[in-house]
């Protein structure tokens, strides 16, 4: 039995302006953006770091962890950056996991690649690559956190380099570092053991789990919903 899969719909942003009549001319500026969509993209993206930096703040990240090493539980999180689903879990459930459990060294979470809804593999190895690459700099949950708050419509392709660089420079990294970890190539073999861990297990949705003992073994966390904790509050207790 496979975790929970809705059907996949349009939606908003999470993070949205009110809304405005306009009657007057809209002036643009020098890339052809109006100034009103500016002015909204910048209030955004304030919005979407404010909140990532609130949850995140003083808990440790190394590469594709968050929380301690020493944690006795560790639960790992598939996930495609452009899948709607985890999204939800990422700004439903997850963020209670990580204010009662992470915070508490309990609980240790790592983020897994898997390519479901970003439809062109390259664009999927490249926005995987950037958010690896800030896991260089201890900054991987948090450039994973702010691209599922400023996420767009599936199948759009927005995941260019310019939406990627958008994300790091809110994350306060060392750009010039951050821009020469990127390379896809660099990642190759993480990628595929990602991949090769979703068979092994079979993961073929996202947002897919497997939560276990620390360097133990894992098992596959069924039954979960997007918005609600319960079953991973039931999960981590029977670990502990």
């Amino acid at each position: 039995m496979q975790g929970p899969k809705s059907v996949k719909l349009g939606y908003l942003p999470l993070v949205l302006v009110p809304l405005v009549i306009v009657v007057a001319v809209v002036m643009t500026t020098g890339d052809g953006t109006s100034a009103v969509e500016s002015k909204a993209f910048s209030t955004g993206e304030k919005s979407a770091i404010r909140r990532t930096t609130a949850l995140l703040a003083d808990i440790p990240q190394h590469g594709s962890a968050l929380g301690s090493p020493k944690a006795p539980v560790t639960l790992q999180f598939f996930g495609d950056l452009q899948c709607a689903d985890s999204r939800r879990v990422m700004l439903g459930a997850l963020p209670f996991l990580i204010r009662h459990w992470v915070r508490e060294g309990k609980l240790r979470i790592l983020y897994r690649s898997t390519k479901t809804d970003t439809l062109v593999p390259s664009e999927f190895r490249s926005q995987q690559a950037a958010a690896l690459a800030a896991g260089r700099q201890d900054r991987m949950w948090t450039y994973v956190d702010l691209f599922y708050r400023e996420q767009r419509p599936e199948h759009t392709r927005y995941a260019d380099g310019a939406f990627l660089e958008g994300i790091a420079e809110q994350t306060g990294m060392d750009m010039r570092r951050w821009a020469k970890d990127r390379s896809p190539w660099r990642w190759a073999k993480k990628l595929e053991a990602d991949a090769f861990a979703t068979v092994l297990k079979g993961l073929d949705n996202t947002p897919s789990f497997l939560i276990g003992p620390t360097g133990g073994e894992t098992q596959a966390l069924y039954h979960f919903t997007f918005e609600e904790p319960g079953a991973f509050n039931e999960a981590i207790r029977g670990l502990l």
